[in-house]
């Protein structure tokens, strides 16, 4: 036994109201539910967790605390948050080691004042490092939202942020509309704005706008020959419109964003997606692309490159699903975001490098069948960069119940196609010259029976000059407010072990 490591968490909820109070909270501390009267009341979310190597002597100390004031008249609420990590054993507290933050926040509008790490969500980070999410199809375009983080974290750094959401007004069949300002420690700000109109009950149409603008720091090459070079301090400013039209059969929406950065220049990101049909039938499309000199909100550089996605669901009987999607990116298209592109070049010497393809299948739901198979996922890729190292990679999932037990398994196959690749190349994982890389099979099984599960899992993975062997055995405990789990997994067997207690408490 070469590794040993022990893992306690524990989240306690204190509550402290009259008893006619029908308020509520879930394990993240959010607050749901009304009150039946006015009166103030507190709450207190706990949550830490420790980890410690009994080899090397080391661990990690988690906590996070969070508090709610219900201001009498239960229009408004207070909120205060800490989020510290510590080596453990503690040498000392630091605030280096410590995120906290606090808002007040109006229950019927959701609008709030913040202070502290801040999250955000829809248009202002859709255009922020833009390759590392899905394809922007329609419902993928959430409203802009603020709010304080939920994890600690080493990189965000303490804003103060307004939200202002209006009620739903009575005009045509209803309109909503929000502004947003944020300012962080060097006073750099971010704005943001939009409306929702709704045409008719089931019809509307949303518009966003985003602005930010700020000293980016300076940067210094990693080495002689560095990939990024060096950079002084440059002025950035990026705006962006979003906007949403939504309806029964038609659904439609675009972002775009111009970003203007001091010794660097312009650069545009714009997407598209489209939804056609009505359930049971999805029809689904989108695109997005980005020029090598766009900035995104957060002052990185993306890459440029043009995504197109599409995907077909149909929905049955019983929560059955059927989805089958694709996607394709290149690297060389993005230039037809750039000022000066020919777009003939551009189409004539463009090609895809990248592909994903999915098909999934869920089951219908039929509970009296004892032993029936829930889903199905088969994926395939290609990352074709690298001509001289086209990785391709086939996975496949299945879900099944049998009696109390609900298992899933999985395959995976990745290898390397064609050295110095034919004309005729495909962007999809096609294998041509192919060589093997590695492989893996795996399994869990749960087993539920009244207030105790039990889980067990394996996998054995096979590389070109190597194979390992994994496992992991958990059980649990929940009750109606309480859960508690003992897990022990091994990630080489039958050595590096690893030792897991944790467990949530509702009071």
């Amino acid at each position: 036994m070469k590794k040993t490591i022990v893992v306690f968490m524990c989240c306690i909820f204190l509550y402290e109201a009259p008893a006619d109070s029908v308020d509520t909270a879930g394990s993240d501390g959010a607050i749901s539910g009304r009150r039946k009267d006015n009166a103030a009341s507190f709450n207190l979310f706990y949550l830490g967790s420790l980890s410690f190597d009994v080899n090397k002597k080391t661990g990690m100390l988690e906590n996070r605390i969070n508090g709610h004031f219900f201001l009498p008249g239960q229009a408004f609420y207070l909120r205060t948050e800490l989020l510290e990590r510590n080596p453990f054993p503690v040498g000392a507290f630091t605030s280096e080691n410590l995120n906290w933050g606090t808002g007040l926040y109006h229950k019927e509008t959701g609008s709030r004042l913040l202070y502290g790490m801040i999250e955000e969500w829809g248009l202002p980070a859709r255009v922020r490092n833009t390759w590392s999410r899905s394809a922007p199809f329609v419902e993928q375009h959430q409203p802009t939202g603020y709010d304080l983080i939920q994890s600690y974290s080493t990189t965000k750094e303490q804003k103060a942020g307004i939200f202002l959401a209006s009620p739903k007004l009575d005009f045509l069949s209803g309109i909503t509309g929000f502004t947003a300002v944020t300012l962080d420690g060097r006073l750099n700000s971010a704005f943001s704005g939009g409306v929702e109109l709704w045409v008719t009950r089931k019809s509307s149409l949303r518009t966003e706008g985003f602005w930010t603008g700020k000293e980016l720091r300076s940067r210094s090459a990693s080495g002689w020959f560095s990939e990024k070079p060096a950079l002084p301090e440059r002025g950035f400013h990026l705006f962006a419109l979003a906007f949403l039209w939504t309806s029964p059969w038609v659904n439609v929406s675009s972002d775009w964003a111009f970003s203007e950065t001091a010794a660097f220049g312009r650069g545009v990101y714009g997407n598209i997606g489209v939804r056609i049909g009505r359930k049971p039938w999805l029809f689904s499309f989108a695109a997005d692309g980005a020029g090598d000199r766009f900035v995104g909100s957060d002052g990185g550089i993306p890459g440029q490159s043009v995504r197109i996605a599409g995907k077909i669901e149909h929905y049955g009987k019983k929560s059955s699903l059927f989805r089958v999607s694709t996607s394709l990116r290149s690297l060389g298209l993005g230039d037809l975001f750039e000022a000066d592109c020919d777009a003939g070049t551009v189409f004539a010497g463009g090609k895809f490098e990248r592909s994903s393809t999915g098909l999934y299948y869920r089951f219908p739901v039929w509970t009296k069948l004892p032993v029936r198979i829930s889903r199905i996922a088969l994926s395939a890729n290609r990352d074709a960069t690298e001509e001289d190292k086209v990785q391709d990679t086939y996975k496949t999932e299945i879900g099944a119940y049998w009696w109390n037990l609900r298992s899933s398994f999985s395959c995976a196959l990745s290898g390397v196609s064609a050295d110095n690749p034919s004309q005729n190349f495909s962007p999809y994982p096609i294998p041509e010259r192919w060589r093997f890389d590695s492989a893996r099979i795996a399994g869990r099984v749960v087993y539920s029976v009244g207030l105790f599960q039990v889980g067990v899992g394996a996998g054995y993975t096979i590389h070109a000059k190597a194979d390992n062997v994994d496992g992991s055995f958990s059980t649990t405990v929940q009750g109606k407010r309480y859960r508690f789990t003992i897990k022990i997994t091994s990630s080489a067997f039958p050595t590096a072990w690893e030792y897991g207690l944790s467990g949530r408490f509702n009071v």
